[in-house]
């Protein structure tokens, strides 16, 4: 059976939720976001934000001082903090990571799906492998929010992920998530489901840049949120 992975979400880390929320919405239109209940649990703020019927947008911020995303932010201040990817094999993927010395961090049930996390030093920043084994279904599905009035952004497209060594971090990736590498105009990337991961020359390993898709009759524009570069294509 052929195996596939999805990049489904992308997570900002923050210091101020409801500043940097506000934000995201006010500049790419954005509707009402949600909160998973589960975070606060484990010390983090959370508002997540759909981007399109399928991607999302997600801002984590420390409740507690002696969380890891507090000192996170204490190094370097906002900016990439995590992906989540659908994978159809989470056994086989995190049995990869196992062979290939990439650590995990934690790994729990959640909702009947084994979900992992692999560390943030082996992988670039910090990797969540969702095992749900059906593309079609993801976490938020039940969850309604009103649709927004004047979206600007209907998609993720794409994330560029820095660190010293670029071309290793993206053999490394390839070989966890068992999909080839490309190299386009330079810059070595891969694919997961329809969003690329890039990978780019960066002396702190995080997630630097994201691209989304523009919505119809809207130009292209970048603009900095959270420590990371949003293009709008």
């Amino acid at each position: 059976m052929t195996h596939w992975a999805i990049l489904r979400q992308v997570v900002l880390g923050v210091a101020d939720i409801e500043v940097a929320a506000k934000e995201l919405r006010e500049e790419l239109g954005l509707g009402q976001g949600f909160e998973d209940p589960m975070l606060a649990d484990i010390g983090l703020a959370d508002h997540t934000v759909r981007v399109g019927p399928v991607a999302h947008l997600e801002l984590v911020a420390p409740l507690h001082d002696d969380v890891s995303i507090a000192h996170w932010l204490a190094k370097g201040g906002p900016g990439g903090y995590c992906l989540s990817i659908q994978v159809s094999d989470v056994d086989e993927r995190i049995a990869a990571a196992e062979r290939l010395g990439i650590r995990l961090v934690a790994d729990l049930p959640v909702d009947g799906h084994r979900v992992a996390q692999l560390h943030p030093a082996d992988m670039g920043l910090l990797v969540e492998l969702d095992g749900i084994a059906d593309p079609d279904v993801w976490f938020w599905d039940a969850i309604e929010v009103p649709e927004p009035e004047a979206p600007q952004v209907v998609d993720v497209l794409a994330v560029e992920v820095s660190s010293p060594d670029p071309r290793a971090q993206a053999e490394r990736w390839s070989a966890l998530f068992d999909v080839p590498l490309e190299v386009v105009d330079g810059t070595t990337q891969l694919r997961l489901g329809s969003r690329t991961v890039r990978f780019v020359a960066g002396e702190r390993k995080t997630f630097t840049a994201v691209d989304l898709a523009a919505a119809p009759g809207v130009a292209p524009r970048a603009v900095r949120l959270s420590g990371v570069e949003v293009r709008v294509r």
